[in-house]
């Protein structure tokens, strides 16, 4: 009798090791994809909600704020500033609270002379080198009319896909914004050519 339970207990000791082995296998190589899946988030692509209404109806278009668009990032290549074109929807940290991060649409680039609208203390501002103009689609959006042309440093992605809600699957569109206003009034001078 003290036999049998003796290979009992064995065969129940080399199961569990077995399973402990097994286990730590499975968390090690988890882990070791840690750093990958990192890498991937911050440099490569992501998936983002986008909250609030500045964006709205591009994004975000319920006006009771409860259903929120799910969106593909784009974050290759964020910090090429040639490689951007007007309409195109980006993500920037919020140059008002670092911390945060603001959605907004690209409508002016360096060298264009912008008409602005208020609380702008000018009516028109020229766009400095490897600066942006950007606007939300709300008319009630707070952006560059309010903290001016935003450097290039600021971009963190682009707004590519919308994945979620399945309805509005598809392409983010470049065109929008809050009227059909003339924004860009005049070049100062061109774009760099060699701007990277």
């Amino acid at each position: 009798m003290s036999s049998i339970s003796s290979r009992f207990a064995c065969r129940r000791l080399r199961s569990t090791r077995a399973t402990f082995r097994y286990t730590a296998k499975t968390v090690l190589i988890g882990l070791s994809w840690v750093p990958v899946v990192a890498y991937v988030a911050n440099h490569v692509v992501w998936i983002g909600v986008i909250d609030g209404s500045s964006m709205t109806p591009t994004l975000n278009p319920e006006t009771n704020g409860l259903a929120k668009d799910v969106t593909l990032l784009w974050k290759l290549n964020a910090k090429n500033y040639s490689s951007y074109k007007r309409g195109e929807v980006i993500v920037l940290r919020n140059p008002r609270d670092p911390e945060g991060t603001v959605v907004k649409r690209i409508i002016a680039f360096e060298g264009e002379e912008v008409r602005t609208r208020f609380p702008y203390p000018e009516s028109t501002v020229i766009v400095p080198p490897r600066h942006f103009w950007v606007e939300g689609d709300n008319i009630h959006s707070i952006d560059s009319n309010t903290y001016g042309p935003i450097p290039i440093g600021l971009v963190t992605a682009r707004v590519q896909t919308i994945v979620f809600p399945l309805g509005r699957w598809g392409s983010v569109p470049t065109a929008g914004g809050r009227d059909p206003r003339s924004v860009v009034v005049g070049l100062s001078y061109s774009r760099y050519p060699n701007s990277t």
